[in-house]
Protein backbone atom coordinates (compact mmCIF):
# COMPACT_ATOMS: atom_id res chain seq x y z
CA UNK A 1 0.00 0.00 0.00
CA UNK A 2 2.86 2.42 0.68
CA UNK A 3 4.36 1.75 -2.72
CA UNK A 4 0.97 2.24 -4.39
CA UNK A 5 0.51 5.54 -2.56
CA UNK A 6 3.92 6.76 -3.74
CA UNK A 7 3.13 5.78 -7.33
CA UNK A 8 -0.28 7.49 -7.17
CA UNK A 9 1.31 10.73 -5.99
CA UNK A 10 3.96 10.50 -8.71
CA UNK A 11 1.25 10.11 -11.35
CA UNK A 12 -0.08 13.47 -10.18
CA UNK A 13 3.37 15.01 -10.88
CA UNK A 14 4.33 15.32 -7.24
CA UNK A 15 7.99 14.99 -6.25
CA UNK A 16 7.62 12.33 -3.61
CA UNK A 17 9.88 11.73 -0.63
CA UNK A 18 9.60 8.74 1.66
CA UNK A 19 10.98 8.06 5.13
CA UNK A 20 10.96 4.57 6.60
CA UNK A 21 12.79 2.37 9.08
CA UNK A 22 11.52 -1.13 8.43
CA UNK A 23 11.63 -3.89 5.87
CA UNK A 24 8.03 -3.18 4.83
CA UNK A 25 9.13 0.30 3.67
CA UNK A 26 11.76 -0.92 1.19
CA UNK A 27 9.45 -0.86 -1.84
CA UNK A 28 8.24 2.67 -1.21
CA UNK A 29 11.76 3.91 -0.37
CA UNK A 30 13.08 2.53 -3.64
CA UNK A 31 10.15 3.84 -5.70
CA UNK A 32 10.15 7.41 -4.27
CA UNK A 33 12.18 10.23 -5.79
CA UNK A 34 14.05 10.65 -2.50
CA UNK A 35 13.99 7.70 -0.12
CA UNK A 36 15.47 8.22 3.34
CA UNK A 37 16.12 5.31 5.65
CA UNK A 38 15.84 6.16 9.34
CA UNK A 39 17.70 3.03 10.38
CA UNK A 40 20.82 1.15 9.28
CA UNK A 41 19.03 -2.17 8.87
CA UNK A 42 17.09 -3.53 5.87
CA UNK A 43 15.66 -0.16 4.80
CA UNK A 44 19.12 1.35 4.32
CA UNK A 45 19.82 -1.15 1.52
CA UNK A 46 16.87 -0.01 -0.60
CA UNK A 47 17.02 3.75 0.03
CA UNK A 48 19.60 6.07 -1.55
CA UNK A 49 19.95 8.08 1.70
CA UNK A 50 20.42 6.92 5.26
CA UNK A 51 19.94 9.25 8.22
CA UNK A 52 21.83 8.93 11.47
CA UNK A 53 18.93 10.69 13.19
CA UNK A 54 15.94 8.44 13.67
CA UNK A 55 13.31 11.09 12.89
CA UNK A 56 12.20 13.17 9.94
CA UNK A 57 14.25 16.25 10.94
CA UNK A 58 16.77 15.11 8.32
CA UNK A 59 14.42 15.96 5.44
CA UNK A 60 15.07 19.75 5.38
CA UNK A 61 18.82 19.09 5.55
CA UNK A 62 18.59 16.75 2.57
CA UNK A 63 16.65 19.33 0.55
CA UNK A 64 19.16 22.07 1.40
CA UNK A 65 22.12 19.92 0.41
CA UNK A 66 20.41 18.78 -2.77
CA UNK A 67 19.64 22.33 -3.86
CA UNK A 68 23.20 23.43 -3.09
CA UNK A 69 24.59 20.53 -5.13
CA UNK A 70 22.30 21.40 -8.05
CA UNK A 71 23.32 25.08 -8.04
CA UNK A 72 26.98 24.06 -7.80
CA UNK A 73 26.62 21.83 -10.86
CA UNK A 74 25.05 24.67 -12.82
CA UNK A 75 27.80 27.08 -11.76
CA UNK A 76 30.61 24.75 -12.80
CA UNK A 77 28.86 23.92 -16.08
CA UNK A 78 28.41 27.59 -16.98
CA UNK A 79 32.01 28.41 -16.04
CA UNK A 80 33.46 25.61 -18.16
CA UNK A 81 31.22 26.60 -21.07
CA UNK A 82 32.35 30.25 -20.84
CA UNK A 83 35.98 29.19 -20.48
CA UNK A 84 35.97 27.34 -23.78
CA UNK A 85 34.02 30.07 -25.56
CA UNK A 86 36.23 32.91 -24.27
CA UNK A 87 39.34 31.08 -25.42
CA UNK A 88 37.69 30.29 -28.75
CA UNK A 89 36.87 33.98 -29.26
CA UNK A 90 40.44 35.00 -28.44
CA UNK A 91 41.90 32.53 -30.91
CA UNK A 92 39.36 33.50 -33.57
CA UNK A 93 40.18 37.19 -33.28
CA UNK A 94 43.91 36.47 -33.37
CA UNK A 95 43.45 34.32 -36.45
CA UNK A 96 41.89 37.33 -38.16
CA UNK A 97 45.27 39.10 -37.89
CA UNK A 98 47.27 35.92 -38.61
CA UNK A 99 48.34 35.41 -35.00
CA UNK A 100 47.70 32.85 -32.26
CA UNK A 101 48.14 32.25 -28.54
CA UNK A 102 51.49 30.88 -27.43
CA UNK A 103 52.06 27.46 -25.90
CA UNK A 104 52.90 28.90 -22.49
CA UNK A 105 49.80 31.09 -22.65
CA UNK A 106 47.60 28.05 -23.26
CA UNK A 107 49.35 26.21 -20.44
CA UNK A 108 48.90 29.10 -18.00
CA UNK A 109 45.20 29.49 -18.80
CA UNK A 110 44.39 25.78 -18.55
CA UNK A 111 46.51 24.74 -15.56
CA UNK A 112 46.71 27.85 -13.40
CA UNK A 113 43.49 29.79 -14.00
CA UNK A 114 40.90 27.19 -14.97
CA UNK A 115 41.93 24.28 -12.76
CA UNK A 116 42.33 26.37 -9.62
CA UNK A 117 38.97 28.11 -10.07
CA UNK A 118 36.97 25.10 -11.27
CA UNK A 119 38.04 22.96 -8.31
CA UNK A 120 37.53 25.63 -5.63
CA UNK A 121 34.30 27.29 -6.79
CA UNK A 122 32.35 24.12 -5.95
CA UNK A 123 33.33 24.10 -2.27
CA UNK A 124 30.58 26.41 -1.01
CA UNK A 125 28.45 24.65 1.59
CA UNK A 126 24.67 24.80 1.65
CA UNK A 127 22.73 27.71 3.12
CA UNK A 128 21.71 27.33 6.76
CA UNK A 129 17.98 27.74 6.18
CA UNK A 130 15.49 26.14 3.82
CA UNK A 131 13.75 28.81 1.77
CA UNK A 132 10.54 28.44 -0.28
CA UNK A 133 12.27 29.61 -3.46
CA UNK A 134 13.23 26.83 -5.86
CA UNK A 135 16.35 26.61 -8.05
CA UNK A 136 16.19 26.00 -11.80
CA UNK A 137 15.44 22.37 -12.57
CA UNK A 138 17.32 21.93 -15.86
CA UNK A 139 20.14 23.22 -18.03
CA UNK A 140 17.70 24.30 -20.71
CA UNK A 141 15.90 26.76 -18.44
CA UNK A 142 15.65 30.28 -19.80
CA UNK A 143 17.40 31.72 -16.75
CA UNK A 144 20.57 29.67 -17.33
CA UNK A 145 20.60 30.14 -21.10
CA UNK A 146 20.16 33.89 -20.76
CA UNK A 147 23.00 34.02 -18.25
CA UNK A 148 25.41 32.15 -20.53
CA UNK A 149 24.39 34.11 -23.63
CA UNK A 150 24.81 37.54 -22.04
CA UNK A 151 28.25 36.68 -20.69
CA UNK A 152 29.30 35.41 -24.13
CA UNK A 153 28.19 38.66 -25.75
CA UNK A 154 29.99 40.71 -23.11
CA UNK A 155 33.21 38.75 -23.55
CA UNK A 156 33.03 39.04 -27.32
CA UNK A 157 32.28 42.75 -27.18
CA UNK A 158 35.20 43.62 -24.89
CA UNK A 159 37.64 41.46 -26.84
CA UNK A 160 36.62 43.18 -30.08
CA UNK A 161 37.01 46.56 -28.37
CA UNK A 162 40.48 45.51 -27.21
CA UNK A 163 41.51 44.48 -30.72
CA UNK A 164 40.23 47.70 -32.26
CA UNK A 165 41.72 49.80 -29.47
CA UNK A 166 45.24 48.49 -29.87
CA UNK A 167 45.16 49.01 -33.63
CA UNK A 168 44.00 52.61 -33.15
CA UNK A 169 46.94 53.57 -30.93
CA UNK A 170 49.39 56.12 -32.41
CA UNK A 171 52.36 53.89 -31.64
CA UNK A 172 50.82 50.79 -33.26
CA UNK A 173 52.58 49.09 -36.15
CA UNK A 174 52.66 45.47 -37.27
CA UNK A 175 55.10 44.03 -34.80
CA UNK A 176 58.66 43.10 -35.68
CA UNK A 177 61.67 42.52 -33.40
CA UNK A 178 63.01 46.00 -34.20
CA UNK A 179 59.88 47.79 -32.92
CA UNK A 180 59.76 49.08 -29.33
CA UNK A 181 56.47 50.79 -28.49
CA UNK A 182 57.68 51.80 -25.02
CA UNK A 183 59.37 55.16 -24.73
CA UNK A 184 61.68 54.95 -21.69
CA UNK A 185 61.69 58.74 -21.29
CA UNK A 186 57.89 58.94 -20.97
CA UNK A 187 57.18 55.91 -18.80
CA UNK A 188 58.19 54.74 -15.37
CA UNK A 189 61.59 53.24 -14.66
CA UNK A 190 60.42 49.62 -14.55
CA UNK A 191 59.78 49.68 -18.31
CA UNK A 192 63.54 49.84 -19.01
CA UNK A 193 63.62 46.05 -18.78
CA UNK A 194 61.73 45.89 -22.07
CA UNK A 195 64.76 47.19 -23.98
CA UNK A 196 66.77 44.13 -23.09
CA UNK A 197 63.88 41.91 -24.16
CA UNK A 198 63.56 43.56 -27.58
CA UNK A 199 67.33 43.60 -28.14
CA UNK A 200 67.54 39.88 -27.36
CA UNK A 201 64.77 39.24 -29.90
CA UNK A 202 66.72 41.16 -32.56
CA UNK A 203 70.01 39.40 -31.87
CA UNK A 204 68.49 35.90 -32.05
CA UNK A 205 68.87 34.58 -35.60
CA UNK A 206 67.32 31.16 -35.06
CA UNK A 207 64.80 30.28 -37.76
CA UNK A 208 62.61 28.38 -35.33
CA UNK A 209 62.51 31.29 -32.92
CA UNK A 210 61.69 33.72 -35.69
CA UNK A 211 58.77 31.60 -36.82
CA UNK A 212 57.42 31.46 -33.26
CA UNK A 213 57.78 35.21 -32.89
CA UNK A 214 56.00 35.84 -36.16
CA UNK A 215 53.19 33.50 -35.15
CA UNK A 216 52.61 34.58 -31.55
CA UNK A 217 54.36 37.79 -30.54
CA UNK A 218 52.36 40.89 -31.40
CA UNK A 219 50.52 43.78 -29.82
CA UNK A 220 47.20 42.07 -30.53
CA UNK A 221 48.32 38.87 -28.79
CA UNK A 222 49.52 40.72 -25.69
CA UNK A 223 46.33 42.76 -25.38
CA UNK A 224 43.90 39.88 -25.91
CA UNK A 225 45.82 37.52 -23.66
CA UNK A 226 45.72 39.96 -20.75
CA UNK A 227 42.05 40.90 -21.19
CA UNK A 228 40.84 37.33 -21.73
CA UNK A 229 42.76 36.12 -18.67
CA UNK A 230 40.85 38.60 -16.53
CA UNK A 231 37.60 37.51 -18.18
CA UNK A 232 38.04 33.97 -16.82
CA UNK A 233 38.21 35.44 -13.32
CA UNK A 234 35.18 37.63 -13.96
CA UNK A 235 32.89 34.79 -15.07
CA UNK A 236 34.09 32.60 -12.19
CA UNK A 237 33.22 35.35 -9.71
CA UNK A 238 29.86 36.05 -11.34
CA UNK A 239 28.76 32.42 -11.60
CA UNK A 240 29.71 31.49 -8.02
CA UNK A 241 26.29 31.93 -6.48
CA UNK A 242 25.70 32.38 -2.77
CA UNK A 243 22.42 32.51 -0.92
CA UNK A 244 19.62 31.54 -0.83
CA UNK A 245 20.93 28.05 -1.70
CA UNK A 246 24.65 28.21 -0.87
CA UNK A 247 26.88 30.03 1.55
CA UNK A 248 28.36 33.32 0.25
CA UNK A 249 31.55 33.14 -1.77
CA UNK A 250 33.66 34.86 0.88
CA UNK A 251 33.15 31.85 3.16
CA UNK A 252 34.88 29.65 0.57
CA UNK A 253 38.45 30.41 1.59
CA UNK A 254 40.07 28.26 -1.10
CA UNK A 255 38.15 30.06 -3.84
CA UNK A 256 38.99 33.47 -2.38
CA UNK A 257 42.68 32.51 -2.19
CA UNK A 258 42.63 31.33 -5.81
CA UNK A 259 40.96 34.54 -6.99
CA UNK A 260 43.38 36.75 -5.08
CA UNK A 261 46.44 34.78 -6.17
CA UNK A 262 45.61 34.65 -9.88
CA UNK A 263 44.38 38.26 -10.07
CA UNK A 264 47.49 39.53 -8.25
CA UNK A 265 49.73 37.68 -10.69
CA UNK A 266 47.82 39.06 -13.69
CA UNK A 267 48.03 42.60 -12.28
CA UNK A 268 51.78 42.12 -11.88
CA UNK A 269 52.11 41.04 -15.50
CA UNK A 270 49.89 43.89 -16.67
CA UNK A 271 51.19 46.84 -14.65
CA UNK A 272 54.70 45.88 -13.56
CA UNK A 273 56.23 43.72 -16.29
CA UNK A 274 59.16 41.51 -15.42
CA UNK A 275 61.57 40.64 -18.18
CA UNK A 276 61.56 36.90 -17.40
CA UNK A 277 57.75 36.68 -17.31
CA UNK A 278 57.30 38.65 -20.53
CA UNK A 279 59.83 36.44 -22.26
CA UNK A 280 58.13 33.30 -20.86
CA UNK A 281 54.66 34.33 -22.10
CA UNK A 282 56.00 35.82 -25.38
CA UNK A 283 54.53 39.24 -24.66
CA UNK A 284 55.73 42.53 -26.14
CA UNK A 285 56.26 45.97 -24.69
CA UNK A 286 53.20 48.22 -24.57
CA UNK A 287 53.12 51.75 -23.11
CA UNK A 288 52.14 52.18 -19.48
CA UNK A 289 49.19 54.44 -20.38
CA UNK A 290 47.79 51.74 -22.64
CA UNK A 291 48.09 49.19 -19.84
CA UNK A 292 45.96 51.46 -17.65
CA UNK A 293 43.41 51.59 -20.46
CA UNK A 294 43.29 47.78 -20.49
CA UNK A 295 42.82 47.76 -16.72
CA UNK A 296 39.92 50.21 -17.03
CA UNK A 297 38.42 48.04 -19.77
CA UNK A 298 38.60 45.00 -17.48
CA UNK A 299 36.96 46.95 -14.63
CA UNK A 300 34.05 48.01 -16.86
CA UNK A 301 33.68 44.41 -18.07
CA UNK A 302 33.45 43.16 -14.50
CA UNK A 303 30.94 45.84 -13.50
CA UNK A 304 28.63 45.08 -16.43
CA UNK A 305 28.91 41.32 -15.86
CA UNK A 306 27.93 41.58 -12.20
CA UNK A 307 25.04 43.96 -12.86
CA UNK A 308 23.61 41.98 -15.78
CA UNK A 309 23.96 38.63 -14.03
CA UNK A 310 22.41 39.73 -10.74
CA UNK A 311 19.68 42.09 -11.94
CA UNK A 312 18.76 40.83 -15.41
CA UNK A 313 19.56 37.12 -15.72
CA UNK A 314 19.26 36.09 -12.08
CA UNK A 315 16.08 37.97 -11.23
CA UNK A 316 15.92 36.08 -7.95
CA UNK A 317 18.27 38.72 -6.54
CA UNK A 318 15.17 40.90 -6.27
CA UNK A 319 13.50 38.09 -4.35
CA UNK A 320 16.45 38.00 -1.96
CA UNK A 321 16.31 41.75 -1.46
CA UNK A 322 12.61 42.14 -0.79
CA UNK A 323 11.63 38.76 0.68
CA UNK A 324 14.69 37.37 2.41
CA UNK A 325 14.92 40.23 4.91
CA UNK A 326 12.31 38.41 6.99
CA UNK A 327 13.65 35.84 9.42
CA UNK A 328 10.53 33.68 9.20
CA UNK A 329 8.00 33.19 6.44
CA UNK A 330 4.36 33.52 7.33
CA UNK A 331 1.81 31.71 5.21
CA UNK A 332 -1.94 32.04 5.29
CA UNK A 333 -3.28 29.40 7.61
CA UNK A 334 -6.81 29.86 6.32
CA UNK A 335 -5.91 29.16 2.69
CA UNK A 336 -8.25 26.78 0.89
CA UNK A 337 -5.39 25.14 -1.02
CA UNK A 338 -2.09 26.20 0.59
CA UNK A 339 -0.07 24.12 -1.90
CA UNK A 340 -1.02 26.46 -4.74
CA UNK A 341 -0.02 29.53 -2.75
CA UNK A 342 3.26 27.92 -1.72
CA UNK A 343 4.06 27.04 -5.32
CA UNK A 344 3.33 30.60 -6.38
CA UNK A 345 5.69 31.92 -3.71
CA UNK A 346 8.39 29.41 -4.60
CA UNK A 347 8.32 30.23 -8.32
CA UNK A 348 11.26 32.38 -9.39
CA UNK A 349 10.82 35.86 -10.78
CA UNK A 350 12.22 34.81 -14.15
CA UNK A 351 9.53 32.12 -14.46
CA UNK A 352 6.80 34.59 -13.56
CA UNK A 353 8.04 37.17 -16.06
CA UNK A 354 8.56 34.75 -18.92
CA UNK A 355 5.44 32.62 -18.59
CA UNK A 356 2.08 33.82 -19.73
CA UNK A 357 -0.34 34.81 -17.03
CA UNK A 358 -3.40 32.64 -16.85
CA UNK A 359 -1.72 29.69 -18.57
CA UNK A 360 -2.71 26.32 -17.11
CA UNK A 361 -0.06 24.79 -14.84
CA UNK A 362 1.90 21.79 -16.08
CA UNK A 363 1.71 19.70 -12.91
CA UNK A 364 -1.35 17.48 -12.70
CA UNK A 365 -1.95 18.17 -9.01
CA UNK A 366 -1.96 21.92 -9.68
CA UNK A 367 -4.51 21.57 -12.48
CA UNK A 368 -6.66 19.36 -10.27
CA UNK A 369 -6.49 21.86 -7.39
CA UNK A 370 -7.47 24.72 -9.69
CA UNK A 371 -10.40 22.75 -11.09
CA UNK A 372 -11.62 21.98 -7.59
CA UNK A 373 -11.14 25.59 -6.54
CA UNK A 374 -13.22 26.85 -9.47
CA UNK A 375 -15.90 24.18 -9.19
CA UNK A 376 -19.00 25.71 -7.50
CA UNK A 377 -20.31 22.25 -6.60
CA UNK A 378 -17.24 21.40 -4.54
CA UNK A 379 -17.30 20.24 -1.82
CA UNK A 380 -20.39 18.13 -2.58
CA UNK A 381 -23.38 18.72 -0.40
CA UNK A 382 -24.87 15.79 1.50
CA UNK A 383 -27.92 14.21 -0.12
CA UNK A 384 -29.66 13.32 3.14
CA UNK A 385 -29.91 14.96 6.49
CA UNK A 386 -30.06 13.33 9.85
CA UNK A 387 -31.42 15.25 12.78
CA UNK A 388 -30.19 14.50 16.22
CA UNK A 389 -32.78 13.45 18.75
CA UNK A 390 -33.64 15.99 21.38
CA UNK A 391 -32.55 15.04 24.89
CA UNK A 392 -35.27 13.74 27.15
CA UNK A 393 -36.82 16.27 29.44
CA UNK A 394 -36.16 15.56 33.02
CA UNK A 395 -39.19 15.66 35.31
CA UNK A 396 -39.12 18.10 38.15
CA UNK A 397 -40.51 15.50 40.54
Amino acid sequence: QKTQLVEALQQMDYSVGMCGDGANDCGALKRAHAGISLSELEASVASPFTSKVTNISCVPNLIREGRAALITSFCVFKFMALYSIIQYLSVLLLYSVMKNLGDMQYLFIDLVIIMSLAFTMSLNSSWKELVPQRPPTGLMSMQLLLSVLTQILLSLGFQVITLVLVQEQPWYKPWSPEINACDPTMNSSHEMDWLALNESAVSNNSTELESDVDRVTSFENTSLFLVSSFQYLIVAFVFTKGRPFRQPSHTNYFFVASMIGVSSFLLLVLLYPVNALQNFFELVCIPYEYRLMLLALVAVNMLLSVVIENYLCDCDALWQRFCYTKQHYEYRKDATYPQLELDELAASYSRRLCCQRGAPPRAAYKRLAQEILEDPDWPPKPQSRTKARSPPVESST
